[in-house]
């Protein structure tokens, strides 16, 4: 036999085989026919028959439990059952157990034609290519479930405690526990006439600030008039919370309807006549506020309603029942009162000046003009004084000449606090419950949204739980899976090379590839 260049036999040079090619390989060399799937699947019916009647061996139950049965497991059945049958061996060294020879028979069909070479090849690139990557893979995927489930469960977490802080430092600034969210709000109109009272006694203490003022626009512009500045901040220094009638006409109503606050309407635009009182006649605007309407009349000015005169049959006396929409006031004379010419208001004018939405805006207005006014005669006084401005004031009153820049921000403090707690929101929160019932809806839909947020973030961290643990659970079953599978590729890996070197007469054959790297 002749050497190589190197030195070697060709018989001692090892066989270097792709896993992948393996099967190819097999049949290309004649060692496998090209039919041996069918031949295999004869095998595999065999194999589910003899498997019914086993005996009770621990290795030979451990062999059979959730693997796939090849030549090889089939071999060592064989040697198993040889010490368990022995029993039914007889004279001439055959054995009279079925057992026995259903698995001999599988062997025997196994070694015809090497099928069995061919099946582990085809079991071996599966077991590479399909079902360990496979399962690798679905180990990840539980990972990174776990590592999404952990990320939701704390984001569900923060924001539901970041929804409930938040509904209850609503409920806070609404001065409200958050029980009965709707009650509550409606409840919560009752501290307006305590919060007038507050407002009122600060509005008396701006005696000096109006007075700084007034003295100080007539000072810079003589030909200014006194009686329109701050009209509002005097009338409320002189009557309080006076109805909007009174601020309008200067006369005090002989009685006041107070104002009903509807509840939520259902149907719009419905037209109905209250004949409560005998005088008071109810359109029925539905959503329409009558300080709407009025507030539309001013604008529009110079709109002659000539309809608005009622006839009741009494040419003589033109009062009664006379209703003028000149001003946007409401003046009844009834004649179902007690007294003929009784001054009976109703509507947007019984309403306080605090509470109408008009007079209080205009009140806002007038603070806010003194606020910008203090703010401004603030900065002047900051700087240093220039001889024009000391000339300037020489010939003013004691009261501007001896005001000083702690004394000018004291009177900015007081108003600024005046208008602060006119327009704080908590404020705005109480007028707009008082004037509109779905406003209250409104409101306690978005407190309660929260909840039901917070309620729904809660049950997505209990799904987000459930799932972490059914990925956890499904990982701890394939990772054993995966390790069984691995150690029965290396051993299938090396049982195929041992076969195959027997035919080669003891040379060495390596099954290359990515089987090596797993």
């Amino acid at each position: 036999m002749e050497a190589t260049d190197s030195g070697f036999l060709p018989e001692s040079l090892p066989i270097d085989v792709h896993y992948n090619k393996l099967l190819d390989w097999l049949v290309d060399r004649k060692h496998c026919t090209t039919g041996w799937q069918s031949k295999a699947y004869a095998v595999r019916e065999k194999i589910s028959q003899a498997v019914q009647d086993m005996p009770a061996v621990q290795e030979i139950t451990q062999l059979l439990r959730g693997s796939y049965i090849n030549y090889y497991h089939c071999l060592r059945i064989v040697e198993l059952l040889k010490i368990s049958e022995a029993d039914t061996k007889n004279f001439f060294g055959q054995y009279s157990s079925k057992r026995m020879k259903d698995w001999r028979e599988v062997l025997q069909l196994y070694e015809k034609e090497n099928l069995f070479l061919a099946e582990s090849a085809s079991m071996l690139a599966r077991y590479v290519n399909y079902e360990i990557p496979a399962t690798k893979r679905q180990i990840l995927r539980c990972q990174q479930i776990q590592r999404e489930c952990s990320r939701k469960e704390s984001e569900c977490t923060a924001n539901a405690v970041l929804l409930r802080n938040k509904f209850l430092a609503l409920c806070r600034d609404l001065k409200i526990e958050g029980n009965d969210v709707k009650s509550e709000l409606r409840g919560l109109v009752d501290e307006l006439p305590s919060v007038y009272e507050t407002v009122l006694e600060r509005i008396k203490g701006l005696d000096e600030c109006v007075k700084y003022y007034e003295e100080f626009v007539l000072f810079i512009a003589p030909s200014a008039s006194g009686s329109t500045m701050l009209a509002m901040i005097k009338f409320m220094r002189l009557h309080g919370n006076a109805t909007v009638y009174q601020w309008r006409t200067g006369k005090v109503p002989d009685r006041v309807l107070a104002p009903v606050i509807q509840a939520t309407v259902e149907e719009e635009n419905t037209e109905t006549i209250d004949w409560d009182d005998g005088a008071a006649i109810d359109f029925g605007d539905g959503d329409v506020n009558s300080a709407e309407i009025v507030k539309e009349i001013e604008v529009t000015g110079g709109v002659d309603l000539e309809v608005g005169e009622i006839d009741f049959g009494d040419d003589n006396d033109e009062e009664v029942g006379h209703i003028d929409w000149g001003k946007g006031e409401i003046e009844v004379e009834s004649a179902g009162c007690e007294e003929e010419n009784e001054v009976v208001v109703s509507g947007d004018e019984a309403e306080g000046v605090l509470a109408n939405t008009q007079t209080r805006g205009q009140l806002i207005d007038e603070l806010l003009e003194l606020e910008a006014f203090f703010t401004q005669r603030l900065e002047e006084l900051k700087e240093e004084p220039s001889i024009v401005s000391s000339n300037l004031f020489q010939s003013a009153s004691e009261l501007l000449q001896l005001q000083t820049a702690d004394s000018i921000s004291s009177m900015k403090s007081k108003v600024s606090a005046v208008l602060e707690q006119l327009t704080s929101s908590r404020m705005q929160h109480l007028f707009m419950i008082k004037s509109s019932q779905r406003y209250i809806d409104r409101l306690a839909a978005s407190l309660t949204h929260k909840l039901t947020l917070a309620a729904k973030m809660e049950a997505s961290l209990e799904s987000a739980k459930e799932r972490a643990e059914a990925a956890a659970k499904e990982q701890r079953e394939a990772e054993p899976r995966l390790e069984s599978m691995k150690t029965k590729m290396k051993q299938l890996q090396k049982q195929i090379e041992l076969s195959l070197s027997k035919r080669y007469n003891g040379r060495i054959v390596n099954v290359m590839g990515e089987i090596n790297a797993i």
